[in-house]
């Protein structure tokens, strides 16, 4: 034990003489028997500053050395991995149009399949791409039902020239009761006259039916326009399925296994072909 202490003491001998050396020389510096040397000075500001240096990356908890390695206190930027998509929007209507959307691409074709209805059932951005003029006319596309979680199932045939979607019936009942319906131009200009001002600003100039504020609508009228909100988001899934699958030729779409469907479809039929 005595051995280690002594040892301990001859390795650090040399460090407290050189304190007490630079005590010394402190001390005649600051009563003026001694003056400045630019050696000194340039030595006791260099070491001062490496002190500094020191201090700053240990109170950060960083390493400073990592400033001798390129790119480690600063990454590289990050790099958009996403790839432009055509996805069909709707205005709720009858009119579709094909526009440009970045998304994550999946690899799998399934999974590809169930982002494709995942775009299609978003909310419209109401940008300037989304607002295209058609005809002369501004396009206004409307949000269509969000039928991804309905999705059971999906699978190609006939040598990959046909696609087969099978749809959870009662995830899309419930998907059709929930949804808010769009107001009409037919709305919008009957409202126009007369307006309830204590209605919410989007049930005024967007929603209608099934708000407690704001016009009704009859409950066959409201169940029209949920079919056609249906119908809508069909034909645009269609349509961005066959823009994205080039071989497709056909879409048949099932519902809890079977081809016909639980609502009275009027225009359009669960087999689509590519036009």
């Amino acid at each position: 034990m005595n051995t280690h202490l002594q040892k301990i003491k001859e390795q650090l001998r040399p460090l407290a003489e050189t304190i007490k050396t630079l005590i010394i020389r402190f001390y005649k510096i600051g009563t003026g028997e001694t003056k400045l040397t630019r050696d000194f000075i340039f030595l006791f500001a260099s070491w001062f500053s490496l002190l500094i240096f020191f201090s700053f990356f240990i109170l950060a908890e960083q390493n400073p050395f990592r400033l001798l390695v390129p790119f480690q206190l600063y990454s590289y930027p990050s790099l958009d991995h996403r790839e432009p998509v055509v996805i069909y929007i709707s205005n709720g209507e009858g009119e579709q149009i094909p526009i440009h959307r970045k998304v994550l691409k999946q690899e799998e074709t399934g999974a590809f399949i169930y982002q494709l209805v995942g775009e299609v059932g978003s909310p419209p951005y109401f940008d300037s791409v989304e607002a295209l003029a058609k005809d002369g006319k501004i396009f206004s596309p409307k949000k269509l039902l969000d039928i991804r979680f309905a999705l059971k199932q999906s699978w190609f045939v006939e040598k990959d020239t046909k696609l087969i979607i099978d749809w959870n019936l009662p995830i899309l009942q419930d998907v059709m009761e929930k949804y808010r319906l769009p107001r009409t131009k037919t709305d919008e200009l009957a409202d126009s006259e007369e307006e309830n001002p204590n209605a919410p600003v989007d049930t005024i100039t967007y929603y209608t039916a099934g708000t407690d504020t704001g016009p009704k609508e009859s409950e066959e009228v409201v169940n029209k326009r949920r079919i056609l909100a249906m119908e809508s988001t069909i034909r645009a899934l269609n349509a961005s399925l066959f823009e994205n699958f080039k071989d497709l030729k056909s879409i048949e779409h099932k519902f809890s296994g079977e081809a016909n469907t639980a609502y009275q479809w009027e225009t359009i039929s669960p087999l689509a072909s590519r036009p």
